[in-house]
């Protein structure tokens, strides 16, 4: 189990799943950044590919560009229990261009690190939808060893 994972809420819960062009709900280009430091570039690359496998696996990655879309920037952060006190968090961020923060612990195993990523994700996920009940723990951390095995058993590990 891990333990102590965060959604930090914004003011403006789920307000980018509401996004429209003329009535229609817009496609949307996630555009993951990679962590800058704190992390071996082979955990870098496994946590921005475990996201891009999460919106694919959701069906939200925008896979045709014809026609107008919105992009969604997500910054990916590598980082140390001890600094942020818990092993993941994800909030909303609009500043710089920015829409997302992921920030990851990755002093934890590897399996529990994909768990951890894909906790994050599923509160990203709640934010587009618009969709969760409370603070939408019970969800994630449903979901999250369930989606790093699958993960793992696709051979991404």
């Amino acid at each position: 189990m891990v333990p102590c994972l965060d959604l930090l809420l914004s003011g403006k819960r789920g307000t980018r799943s509401r996004s429209n062009i003329k009535g229609k709900l817009m496609k949307k280009n996630y555009i993951i950044g990679y962590p800058k430091s704190g992390c071996t570039k082979d955990q870098g690359l496994m946590v921005v590919d475990a996201i891009r496998w999460f919106l694919n696996r959701y069906n939200m990655q925008l896979n045709d560009f014809d026609g107008e879309h919105e992009d969604i920037t997500i910054t990916t952060n590598a980082r140390q229990y001890k600094d942020i006190e818990c092993y993941g968090q994800c909030y909303e961020w609009d500043q710089g261009g920015v829409d997302y923060v992921i920030d990851i612990a990755i002093d934890q195993p590897i399996r529990d690190m994909l768990a951890t990523v894909f906790h994050e994700c599923v509160h990203l996920w709640q934010w587009e939808r618009g969709n969760w009940k409370g603070e939408g723990e019970r969800e994630a951390t449903q979901l999250q060893y369930e989606l790093a095995d699958e993960y793992w058993r696709c051979g991404n590990v």
